[in-house]
């Protein structure tokens, strides 16, 4: 505070009169502003107004902080009002209505002052310490505002742990004995209807794969819960029907910074562990180091690259064979000519306006290919294999 307000011995015995004489009936005064809350002012929300015997003893509290301050003693003692903040946040009343309350409760000591002054003639005195008496306020709801912040940002972190540690046992399929997947959604406030979607998303370079996906998904009525796992981001969606898988498909396909893997629709969360399984294989179906969506069982060859990269390595050299043995810049030239063959449908032609070269410039590449790995793209069996094998090379970073 400024100075104390009995700084001048005139001043400082009357206020110091004033405040004895309200602090003599300070149980009086603290049930008569406990009526005014909760019957006239009613600052509380109707859903949460806090119980009358509580509030009284609050109320009480607060007057013999507020009036002990006036009355000279210092410094402040603001234990009070940082119990009624705690309080307030627990019962979820919300912030407004707290500081609500102490203003009430100035204008309440105030006017209470402002009679007793009155009667004794003394409302000059009383006047010129006016900006102190709400200095004294203000510390008190400052107080009790910052010890409400306090409370509420300790618990919102104790709901992002509990609410991490139960998604993190829903996908994994360890929930507590007696603790149902149904049981997490709605501890999750998520939406119960269905269906379901688990997406595993991988960043590039550090990066946030998704960034701002909950509030886009949100946006779009899609309830979510994320977690990290070893080297990925999970997440749960929650849809609100069927006719909401597409969209959700095209807002993580929008915020995509990274691989991002996406399960078929399921409808039990108890299912989830089997989701998140296939989020990570179809986040696997896209090459390293680019970004986008794939969901699970779109691309059958790369669901099963994905699932035994160590087999398909094998397969790959083995079908690729000499190939893969060549100087980097040939090696490049002849697999990016059979993707792009690939890519058209057979078409030289085409493949040949894709990689901007004649077309016998292809046939020859196809025919050196031919050559090297003893597998002709004219036999439906070795332009498979050739497929197979172009695939997982890509998938495994190694591609063309």
């Amino acid at each position: 505070m400024g100075g104390r307000l009995h700084d001048d011995a005139d001043g400082g015995a009357c206020i110091t009169s004033l405040v004895d004489r309200l602090l003599a009936g300070v149980d009086a005064l603290a049930a008569e502003l406990t009526a005014q809350l909760l019957d006239r002012d009613r600052p509380f929300p109707k859903d949460a107004s806090p119980d009358r015997e509580e509030l009284h003893g609050a109320t009480l509290d607060n007057l013999r902080a507020v009036l002990g301050a006036l009355r000279g003693e210092f410094p402040v003692i603001l234990d009070a009002p940082r119990r009624a903040g705690r309080a307030k946040a627990r019962q979820g009343i919300p912030l407004e209505a707290l500081l609500q309350v102490y203003r009430l409760t100035g204008r309440f000591i105030w006017d209470r002052l402002l009679d007793l002054a009155l009667d004794e003639g003394r409302s000059a005195v009383l006047l010129h310490k006016a900006s102190e008496v709400w200095t004294v306020i203000d510390q008190c709801s400052s107080a009790a505002a910052e010890s409400y912040q306090a409370t509420v940002q300790e618990r919102v972190g104790r709901d992002v742990a509990a609410r991490s540690l139960m998604l993190a046992t829903l996908l994994d399929g360890t929930a507590e004995s007696g603790v149902g997947a149904w049981d997490i959604l709605r501890a999750m406030q998520l939406d119960l209807g269905g269906p379901f979607l688990v997406v595993l998303s991988e960043g590039v370079g550090g990066a946030d794969p998704l960034p701002g996906v909950e509030d886009r998904l949100r946006g779009a009525g899609i309830g979510s819960g994320w977690i990290q796992q070893m080297d990925a981001q999970v997440g749960l969606l929650a849809l609100p029907g069927d006719q909401a898988v597409t969209p959700a498909h095209g807002h993580l396909d929008a915020a995509a910074r990274g691989r991002i893997g996406i399960s078929r629709p399921f409808t039990s969360p108890a299912q989830a562990p089997t989701a998140r399984r296939q989020a990570r294989l179809a986040a696997h179906c896209i090459p390293p180091g680019t970004s986008g969506t794939h969901v699970y069982g779109t691309s059958p060859v790369g669901l099963l690259a994905a699932a035994s990269p160590d087999t398909a390595a094998e397969v790959a050299r083995t079908v690729l064979g000499p190939l893969l043995g060549l100087p980097a810049g040939e090696r490049a030239a002849l697999l990016g000519t059979l993707d792009a063959w690939f890519a058209e449908g057979g078409s030289t032609a085409r493949a040949a306006e894709r990689l901007h070269c004649h077309r016998n410039t292809v046939l020859y590449r196809l025919n050196r290919i031919g050559e090297l790995t003893g597998r002709s793209t004219a036999a439906a069996g070795s332009c498979a294999e050739l497929y197979i094998a172009l695939h997982t090379m890509r998938l495994s970073g190694t591609g063309a």
